[in-house]
């Protein structure tokens, strides 16, 4: 598998595409406001990555993403939590979180841990539909920050209201959930704008499963068991 930072018109306009086709698809279907512009935000001014099942392909095919910006960029979607504490530059919100193969949502979130890894960052955070899908539970080490928060910037298909559940990673979890995914192994390739890394659990065709920033800085390496898990400062919005 490699996450890949999209750097084309052509991958951008998959990346969005995409996600709308998800968003409308996923259970009842949910869109954003006719007011909100918080999407097409992200999408104009993130960093967006996309997750692809075989980059031996001369043209394979995005099979998932999110979008991915610091603060010091622009500033975060919602007030809650107060990071005010961070330096804006240090803190990266990742939202627009979108999957279409089985498990690719799973993977997304694993290989999101070897990015936060990379970027050396301090707090995660995510936001998780909690209602009227409880999409909170997946989010493994993550302890719930304050009650779940209405999203005033989509709504179902239907018109009903999304809560979103804040949802914190930061100090010791966020070490252990580095070293687990970076005893796996994987690869920070061309200045660490690819990761490339084997699917956790994988049987045949099919993807199991059991987030981000603007530059990459280390050098292209392979993370080893053993090596010291960096720290990390990350903002995820999932609201898929």
């Amino acid at each position: 598998m490699e996450l890949r930072l999209l750097t084309t018109e052509h991958e951008r306009r998959v990346f969005a595409q995409r996600l709308n086709e998800v968003r409308v698809k996923r259970g009842g279907g949910f869109s954003e406001t006719r007011r909100s512009v918080i999407g097409e935000v992200h999408l104009a001014f993130g960093n967006l990555y996309g997750l692809y099942n075989d980059e031996r392909e001369l043209s394979p095919e995005m099979i998932g993403g999110f979008a991915v910006h610091d603060l010091a960029m622009f500033g975060q979607s919602y007030a809650r939590p107060d990071l005010t504490h961070l330096p804006p530059e240090s803190v990266f919100e990742c939202g627009e979180l979108w999957a279409m193969a089985a498990g690719a949502g799973g993977l997304l979130r694993h290989a999101g841990i070897f990015l936060a890894g990379v970027l050396k960052v301090k707090a995660a955070l995510v936001y998780p539909i909690f209602k009227p899908w409880n999409l909170s539970k997946v989010y493994k080490h993550f302890e719930r920050a304050g009650e779940p928060i209405e999203w005033p910037f989509a709504r179902t298909l239907d018109g009903r209201k999304i809560l979103v559940q804040a949802m914190v990673l930061e100090g010791a979890p966020l070490i252990t959930a580095i070293a687990e995914a970076a005893h796996k192994g994987f690869e920070a390739l061309d200045g660490g704008t690819r990761l490339r890394f084997v699917p956790p659990i994988a049987t045949g065709n099919d993807i199991l499963s059991p987030p981000c920033g603007r530059s990459i800085r280390p050098s292209d390496r392979t993370a080893r068991s053993g090596e010291r898990a960096p720290e990390l400062t990350l903002i995820s919005q999932s609201i898929l």
